[in-house]
């Protein structure tokens, strides 16, 4: 199984950044609990404003619903992954694997 990257962007409501870190902050141990790994959570100052950007190092593109499934299993997960609506306007995941030159 090869190792791979969850690059995710989103769009976060005018002012939610705050809000958002918050309930992220609870997220972010459960989801490493149970296979993922944060490498960085990125916020944009020049373009899009209110874009945040998270790079998850998953175990194979299939650890993408798998531990996103066990999460959902989690109450703490469920508590406070409920409230990500408030913050968020679009969610985008891409999956992505290294380049040959990336060292």
């Amino acid at each position: 199984m090869e190792t791979g990257f969850l690059l995710v962007r989103l769009q976060l409501k005018y002012g939610s950044v705050d809000r958002f870190s918050e309930i992220m902050s609870h997220l972010v141990p459960v989801l490493e609990r149970k296979g993922w790994r944060l490498h960085g959570a990125y916020q944009t100052t020049i373009g899009r404003l209110w874009e945040a950007w998270d790079l998850w190092e998953v175990p194979g593109a299939s650890g993408v619903q798998s531990v996103l499934g066990a999460a959902a299993s989690d109450p703490e997960f469920r508590e406070w992954a409920s409230r990500l609506p408030e913050c968020v306007e679009e969610e985008e995941l891409r999956y992505v694997v290294k380049l040959p030159y990336a060292t």
